[in-house]
């Protein structure tokens, strides 16, 4: 759907089936990274449908760009849900990705009394805000297990603890996105109505608050270590106080915490922790070394895939993603996931702008050595390649993407930076081999 007030701004739309603007309702604001807008909704369906939640999930929403992007973006549905639906101006949510999720953190202030509560999935609090203040609306934070932001995620939760403001964090299996499963999502919004309904600000559902204390329950009783029995109790007689008596469940809590199992896995994780800040630091050491274009008045060759590789200690990494323990699998996961991102996407984008495309090239080799598995460093460094001239180096990466099954025909055809290739004989057994490669690869309708 187009806004009313701008025609430049489309969004995805849930209403509850019995919706009537003869009452008033919470409304969801989903804004993701990509502004993947029918996506998002889909994953917020489940858990709006059960509790009657109007969603608008905006198109335009992005990250990795100026912020004031998303901003508009949100603007704009604020004021389309202000003229078109019936909302309760107390109960406004708010849900961001990565990059977004950092920018809901700028709107707390400028929306304090109508935001009540927001989900942020892989992106943390930004620090330049400053230390936290209460009052802050609920906050439901997500993270995978192999999210290079895992950590940040894990700092957030602890602030806001810290702070004594009202938080919950999710760990689900998975990297940096949004989780596959929609009952994680519509964990956060049940988890939201919950905290509604404690600050007297939704109906008390008693036969829902049982239900949900006895699924509560059971996940604490079906915790896989007592470091998480634990974590998942002390959730559960904070989520609950109030509505509930929860004296057993704080005194069982309070009994595991001093337990040496539970200090035996936060002292694993501490160790696990102090590692991948130990890589962080190394890579950003390399970082620093791989761009100096002089040293000593002596110009230096891009950084070799091979020569990076073993800097950065991937095959140790890579070796300690494949063990049996899922806590050193996770780890070394992230920090792997930490230098793909890094030399996929920021550090090239960074040198394409400064007009350093042989660097450029080489980072995005050094991603393809990382993950060969991936195509889009593939396809990144193929237009590098051919925006500097290397025609030969820019076949041969198209030709890779075509064997890995990725590849954009229309973007082939439109984007300036294949220009120079198209004049190449080559030209058109490549377009037509992405096109099959692709073709392949898409589901039959």
């Amino acid at each position: 759907m187009t806004t009313l007030a701008h025609a430049d701004q489309q969004y995805s739309l849930y209403l509850p089936a019995d919706y009537t603007p003869q009452r008033r309702w919470p409304l969801l604001i989903v804004l993701d990274a990509r502004g993947r807008g029918e996506d998002t909704l889909r994953l917020a369906l489940e858990g709006a449908r059960s509790n009657g939640w109007i969603v608008m999930s905006s198109h335009q929403s992005r990250s990795d760009t100026a912020e004031s992007t998303t901003l508009q973006a949100l603007q704009a549905l604020l004021d389309e849900a202000a003229q078109r639906y019936a909302y309760d101006r107390r109960r406004l949510y708010l849900a961001g990705f990565s990059g977004t999720a950092k920018t809901l953190w700028t709107v707390v202030a400028p929306l304090r009394g109508q935001l009540a509560g927001m989900i942020g999935c892989g992106g943390g609090r930004p620090p330049e805000l400053g230390p936290l203040r209460l009052p802050q609306p609920a906050f439901f934070g997500m993270a995978g297990n192999g999210d290079f932001n895992y950590q940040e995620m894990r700092a957030l939760d602890a602030e806001l603890a810290q702070a004594g403001a009202v938080h919950r964090l999710a760990i689900f299996d998975g990297g940096h996105e949004w989780p596959a499963d929609p009952a994680v999502f519509a964990a956060a919004i049940d988890w939201l109505e919950l905290m509604a309904m404690r600050a007297g600000t939704a109906p008390r559902r008693e036969a829902w608050i049982d239900a949900q204390l006895a699924r509560a329950r059971l996940a604490v009783a079906a915790a896989p270590d007592a470091l998480q029995r634990w974590r998942l109790g002390e959730q559960l007689a904070r989520d609950f106080d109030g509505l509930r008596d929860m004296q057993a469940e704080r005194d069982a809590a309070a009994r595991l915490a001093g337990s040496a199992e539970v200090r035996a896995g936060l002292a694993d994780e501490h160790r696990l922790r102090a590692a991948e800040r130990r890589h962080a630091q190394r890579f950003d050491e390399w970082r620093a070394r791989a761009g100096q274009r002089f040293v000593e008045g002596r110009r230096q060759d891009p950084p070799s895939a091979a020569r990076a590789l073993s800097e950065l200690r991937i095959g140790r990494l890579r070796e300690q993603a494949a063990a049996d323990d899922p806590a050193v699998a996770a780890s070394a996961r992230r920090s792997l996931e930490r230098d793909y991102v890094a030399t996929a996407f920021y550090l090239p984008e960074q040198l394409v702008a400064q007009g350093d495309l042989p660097r450029a090239a080489a980072m995005l080799a050094i991603a393809s050595a990382i993950f060969p598995e991936r195509p889009q460093p593939h396809w990144r460094r193929a237009q590098v390649l051919a925006l500097d001239g290397d025609a030969n180096g820019a076949f041969a990466e198209l030709q890779a993407c075509a064997q890995l099954g990725y590849g954009d025909p229309a973007n082939l055809r439109r984007d300036p930076a294949w220009q120079r290739l198209r004049d190449d004989p080559r030209w058109a057994g490549m377009l037509a081999a992405i096109e099959a490669a692709t073709a392949a690869e898409s589901p039959s309708p």
